[in-house]
């Protein structure tokens, strides 16, 4: 079931680098530094928001509540959403 996929994207990267392989190498040059400067704006943008993470509390299954101390049950989880204080 893979193998016409792979053949089908190969047959696709093969026509892209022949028709690269077409262009002047100052076009190439120019046309992989407008790559490379899309993927670090990309990068830095992951990156920034990135920064605003803030992890989930980690919920108890209900037959953990009694055994494991680094989790919070449900229900405790439920009453500091609505009084708007998320842990």
């Amino acid at each position: 079931m893979i193998g016409p996929v792979v053949r089908t994207d190969a047959a696709v990267l093969r026509g892209i680098g022949y028709g690269l392989s077409l262009l002047p190498v100052a076009i190439r040059l120019v046309l992989l530094a407008v790559g490379l400067l899309v993927a670090m704006v990309g990068c830095t943008a992951a990156w920034i928001d990135q920064q605003s993470y803030t992890p989930s509390p980690n919920i108890c299954r209900a037959d953990e509540v009694g055994r494991r101390a680094d989790c919070v049950p449900p229900q405790q989880l439920a009453r500091t959403q609505q009084a708007g204080v998320i842990r």
